[in-house]
């Protein structure tokens, strides 16, 4: 690759033999211009190897786009499931997407954030981290730009978002193992103190209240937030004196470690216990038995959250729209597979 001088739109000109001018409304697709005179300024923009600057773009049409992505934890397949969706849907209305990992890290999320700011990204789509920093919420709050938040809000914040109904999710877990005949159910989530993980137990709580089941407050593990932390909730279940016929894995890391206890435990699946988790993940549907899961909609989710942002971009340059923030929750599904059968007699 060539150390030289970048090639300037000058150049392209006299290649092409035309005025900077047809060049610029060619490259930017600002003006009308003849389809020949198109084909001889894309050739030598492609010979010499000369592109638009973005930024000087972004200046004089005020729009750079651009979005920026920020995501809490690239590791987790769900969210990689949507950010693939988010990107191509993305894309396909004219936008690129910068995408920051934060990895379930304050400090990281805030740098990305402070990046996205100085790239002049036209809108923001936040999955934020579990765990705050000083100042997130005020920062989130005055954005210079739209922004959304996916999958998980931030409570006080009045700012659009696009989430799963998990109240919803769990009740489907528990109606599915109640008809079934499961009545005691060990349960592997997180913290309590997280609203998706405590919004799930809750649904999970009242769909089996509901017909009469109380929980075993004793297999509900709490506060596992790592697949060796399943794992090692998992064997403590398995290991109780009175285990459970069923289990549920409110997350995707939390459902590898459940499996791989099973598989140490040579627990055979659905005989022995019933598991059902959250999300699918890449193999789910591939493994014998099957996985049972309730999933999220991933695809409507991206679709809402690009075309709500969009919206809200296009009315700030028009100056129309409203104020009123969208809040978007949209409902969970359950895939029955192998993974759950009614309890042995």
């Amino acid at each position: 690759m060539s150390g030289g001088p970048l090639p300037t739109i000058h150049e392209v000109a006299r290649l092409a033999g035309v005025s900077v001018a047809t060049v610029s409304k060619t490259l930017n697709r600002s003006g009308k211009v003849s389809e020949l005179l198109q084909e001889r300024v894309t050739a030598a923009a492609r010979k010499l190897g000369y592109a638009p600057h973005a930024s000087a773009r972004s200046l004089r049409s005020g729009a750079s786009r651009i979005l920026g992505l920020l995501v809490a934890d690239l590791a987790n397949p769900y969210f990689l499931k949507l950010v693939e969706s988010i990107e191509r849907l993305a894309s396909a209305a004219g936008y690129s997407v910068i995408l920051c990992n934060s990895a379930e890290d304050p400090e990281r999320e805030e740098r990305h954030l402070s990046m996205l700011l100085s790239q002049r990204a036209d809108g923001a789509i936040v999955i934020p981290t579990r765990r705050g920093w000083s100042g997130r919420q005020a920062a989130l709050a005055s954005l210079p730009m739209p922004g959304i938040m996916v999958d998980r809000r931030i409570e006080g914040l009045d700012l659009d978002s696009v989430t799963t109904d998990n109240v919803a999710l769990g009740r489907l877990a528990a109606e599915h193992l109640d008809d079934l005949g499961h009545r005691r159910v060990g349960v592997i989530m997180g913290s309590p103190e997280h609203p998706i993980a405590r919004h799930r137990l809750d649904g999970f709580r009242t769909g089996f209240a509901a017909r009469g089941v109380t929980l075993d407050e004793r297999l509900i593990a709490k506060d596992n937030f790592s697949e060796a932390a399943g794992h090692a909730a998992a064997l403590r279940l398995l290991a109780h004196s009175e285990p459970p016929t069923a289990i549920f894995a409110t997350n995707n890391h939390l459902a590898l470690g459940l499996l791989r206890a099973i598989t140490e435990r040579n627990v055979s699946v659905p005989d022995d216990l019933s598991i059902i988790a959250v999300d699918e993940l890449p193999w789910a549907g591939l493994v014998r038995p099957g996985m049972t899961v309730v999933t999220q909609p991933s695809e409507a989710i991206a679709e809402a959250t690009v075309s709500t942002l969009l919206s809200r971009i296009t009315e700030g340059r028009s100056g129309l729209g409203d104020d009123e923030t969208r809040s978007i929750q949209l409902q969970p599904a359950l895939v029955v597979r192998g993974s759950t059968a009614a309890i042995r007699k």
